[in-house]
Order: structure tokens, then sequence, then C-alpha cells
């Protein structure tokens, strides 16, 4: 079952409230390009019910720093509390006082579709890209592994080679490869069954086995488009086609600078 992230209704803070432990933000362009970026994907999933990051790792760290920005609180208490059973429930609420929340999509709009495609954004949106890439992956393994009723633990064979080959491939191409990894996995748990070692071994030789096919491949070809089978996050939305104009080319094409 593909993981499906809730979040609670944001409760509007009193204006006259402040966060004196944050800093004074008092329009969208101080938020700066990923302020901006992160509170709209998250104004993005709370109205139509998208996770807000591919991974709930990812998902915190968003909220951390918007949380640090001061123009929302996340309460941990009522997080822990919370007991779901297809995701977690994620309590906040919009405590930014210079803008009202009902001006406030339109306001991170304007301003990322505006000054946000400045060339000076580039290397930020880049950053986000790279950070972006492994988060994705790894949902989209988890999500193949799922289906094959193969435990969340062998994510880990996966993290040693994203951080080596993160960079050289899209995720199309790291799409297919999982998909195709994940496939022999199937295959060879029917030759051995419970044979955990082996289906490790598997997994960590048929991945980038299956990248370096895609080298040689015709262009389109061995890239997965991405999978409506697995709910689609607000951040990745949010930065491809309103800070960004990636697009398509957001999965069809490794994090280069020269495409921002």
């Amino acid at each position: 079952m593909p993981f499906v992230e809730q979040m609670t209704k944001p409760t509007l803070q009193a204006w006259d409230l402040g966060r004196p432990d944050a800093p004074t933000i008092n329009d969208a362009q101080n938020l700066g390009g990923r302020g901006a970026l992160y509170l709209l994907a998250l104004v993005k999933a709370h109205q139509s019910r998208l996770r807000l990051a591919p991974t709930l790792d990812g998902t915190h760290a968003v909220l951390s720093v918007l949380d640090a920005l001061g123009v929302i609180r996340v309460d941990h208490q009522l997080q822990s509390d919370s007991k779901m059973l297809t995701g977690d429930n994620v309590a906040w609420s919009y405590t930014w006082a210079h803008v009202p929340f009902p001006e406030l999509e339109g306001c991170l709009t304007t301003y990322l579709t505006g000054e946000g495609q400045d060339a000076a954004f580039a290397a930020t949106w880049l950053r986000i890209w790279q950070e972006l890439i492994p988060q994705e992956v790894t949902a989209y393994l988890q999500h193949q592994l799922r289906i094959h009723q193969f435990g969340d633990f062998f994510l880990a064979e996966l993290e040693p080679l994203l951080v080596s080959h993160q960079a050289r491939y899209s995720l199309g191409h790291w799409r297919y490869a999982c998909w195709a990894a994940v496939r022999s996995m199937a295959s060879v748990s029917l030759q051995y069954p419970g044979n955990v070692e082996i289906l490790k071994f598997t997994l960590g030789n048929e991945l980038p086995r299956r990248l370096k096919l895609t080298q040689g491949s015709l262009e389109g070809k061995l890239c997965f488009s991405p999978s409506h089978s697995l709910p689609d996050c607000a951040l990745t939305l949010v930065f491809s086609n309103t800070a960004t104009r990636l697009g398509d080319r957001y999965w069809m094409s490794p994090p280069v600078l020269a495409l921002l």
C-alpha cells in the first residue's frame, strides 16, 4: 500500500500573538526561495490532501524550516499522540501575521513565478532538486517493495548507491532500475523462499546494473514517467511547475544547473 500522509486542518492564530521565538518576516520576498517554495507546498498539500514531501523525513524537514521561520508552528505533542494506520497525523497552525491565510497561495505564487524565475535562484533550485531525487527514489522503491510484500529494511541497500550515483541519473531512470530490481527479487524469492541475504544481494547488484543499462538506451527508453499508483506530493508539483519551469524534465533529466 503506498504511503499516504495525512494532515490536520491548520488553525489560524490570532494576528497579535506573533512569534517572539522566530525572525520577523514582513513579506514573501524575505522568506527567500526555499521558504516560499516550502510554504506554498504546505498550502497545496492542505488544499488537495496530497503528501507534502516524497518521504516522511522530507516532510519533517520542510515543516522544521517553516517552523524556524515562524510562519507555522508544528505541534509535536499532538503529532506523537496521534495514532494512524496508513500515515502520520501532522498537526500544524499558521502563525505568520503579515499575510492572512486566504491570501497566502496567491502571494507565494506571484513571488515564485516572478522574482523566483531570476537566474539568482538557480543554485537554490538545483540544491532542492538534488535533495528531492533521493527522497523520490526512496519512496518509489518502498512502493515497489510493498507491492511484492518485501520489508522496508531492504531500503538500506539503496543508501550507498544514492550517495555515489544520485546526480548521474534522472528520476525516470531510477524508477526503472527500482522496478526491475524488485522484479528480480520477486523471481529469486520463488527459488529461495525466506532467504533474506540472497534477496539483499540481488537488490544490491541489480540496482547498479539496471542503472548502467539506462545509459546506453535510446532517449525515453528505460525511463519511467511518474507512477499514477503512487500519489504525487505537493513539494514536487510546486517545485517542477511553479518555482521552476522544469515540467517533465524534472523526471527525465538528471539535476543540472543548465535547465534552471
